[in-house]
């Protein structure tokens, strides 16, 4: 099966998810691209179509269309959303807005005959996807979040940094909101494959890389206005899974039925969507914290009545 994908808002984020996918041997015929400027948006996918013969991609066309264009597409990434500016210290500064631009996109998704998976990386994520995945008829296994994927990464290269090894001998993963009540699962953190974070740094030292990988965003932000590379990387990792069945496990933001919420667990993703999630066992504590973000995010979520 060939794949054709629609990006809605393509802004920084946006196309650099659609950059990131020329990038990589996927198997993708088309890409079709959505935004409210479409003169920029014909020049980004004219710029995109000329990399394309050097690219590893298979992909035919790349092209500015409209909601009527994603009838037959097989994924749909959401990224568009309020713009994210230097001075923001929340992603909830956006909930007001952001409501009102997924209202308006999933009025037009529904207007179409579009029945494939979509992919969310607007803020504030979690209520957005949310959001999105209730006016999307309930079909929680074929709506994802990009949710803490980004912000794992974030941790595992922070603690490369620290310790000094390489990104690739490190594992371990950020859960709940992507936002302020986002932790750490450090009982997931391994170096070397095998040994416990435990034996390379203090306590003192988690505290202060957690807080660095929660605020990351906003540090890259305020230096050059906008954050693109690492989610769109985070997307296209995604994208990857389900287009191949990979059936792998991430940090992604799925629906937890028994929280009534779209958060951060380790979940399973092939090509139908979400198969399982919630597949790791947090200890006492890391389940505190993910039950104190799922509180927080159900607050944002009864904050605008969806």
């Amino acid at each position: 099966m060939s794949y054709k994908i629609g990006i809605i808002g393509c802004g920084n984020v946006g196309i650099s998810y659609a950059y990131s996918l020329i990038n990589q041997a996927l198997d993708v015929y088309e890409i079709v691209l959505i935004d409210i400027n479409k003169e920029r948006t014909q020049g980004q996918a004219q710029d995109l179509c000329h990399s394309i013969a050097t690219s590893k991609s298979y992909i035919i066309n790349i092209y500015y269309g409209d909601y009527s264009s994603v009838d037959d597409a097989d994924i749909l990434c959401i990224t568009a959303g309020m713009p994210q500016g230097s001075a923001k210290t929340s992603r909830m500064e956006d909930i007001t807005g952001a409501n009102k631009i997924i209202d308006d996109i999933m009025k037009n998704i529904n207007s179409t005959k579009f029945s494939g998976i979509i992919l969310v990386a607007s803020n504030p994520l979690d209520i957005m996807t949310y959001k999105i995945a209730k006016l999307y008829n309930n079909q929680y296994s074929k709506v994802i979040g990009s949710g803490t994927l980004l912000d794992s990464s974030r941790l595992i290269y922070e603690l490369s940094s620290k310790l000094s090894f390489p990104i690739k001998s490190i594992s371990g993963m950020v859960c709940g909101e992507h936002g302020d009540s986002q932790f750490v699962v450090w009982s997931s953190v391994k170096v070397a494959q095998n040994y416990s974070i435990d034996d390379y740094i203090t306590q003192k030292e988690k505290l202060e890389i957690e807080e660095k990988v929660k605020h990351d965003g906003f540090s890259v932000a305020k230096l050059q206005g906008y954050t693109c590379f690492g989610i769109a990387t985070a997307l296209s990792r995604i994208t990857r899974a389900i287009i191949n069945d990979e059936k792998v496990e991430f940090p992604v933001s799925t629906y937890d039925k028994e929280n009534d919420v779209y958060i951060s667990s380790l979940s399973r993703i092939g090509k139908y969507g979400v198969e399982e999630n919630k597949l790791y066992s947090f200890n006492k504590n890391e389940q505190e914290l993910y039950d104190l973000s799922c509180r927080i995010i159900k607050e944002g979520i009864n904050s605008i009545n969806i």
